[in-house]
């Protein structure tokens, strides 16, 4: 088991915490990591977005940016055959007529 430790949190949201917890069947622990995780992920998201929002401020630097993000979107199907279809395991066969064969 991972190492714990004892935080303190309100009433209210221990009610909440043991109220989501018996709704979805999973430990009040699993409920907080989730909730936790979620969290995590929208302050990066609110980190990235001001970040890219102070460099739309700089001209210079966006119009940068703007040129490398053209240069690699050229390479996007570079060597590939455009009548292939892939999956996450690979490749799944190739498109005949618009219709994928499988």
């Amino acid at each position: 088991m991972a190492a714990s430790s004892i935080v303190r949190i309100s009433k209210t949201a221990k009610e909440v915490l043991e109220a989501l917890s018996h709704r979805s069947g999973e430990p009040m622990l699993n409920v907080l990591d989730k909730a936790i995780e979620e969290y995590r992920r929208r302050v990066f998201l609110k980190d990235v977005n001001q970040a890219y929002s102070r460099l739309r401020t700089d001209r210079r630097a966006s119009e940068e940016f703007d040129s490398e993000i053209a240069a690699w979107d050229a390479t996007l199907m570079d060597g590939l055959d455009n009548t292939e279809w892939w999956n996450e395991k690979g490749k799944s066969g190739k498109k005949s007529k618009g219709r994928q064969t499988k």
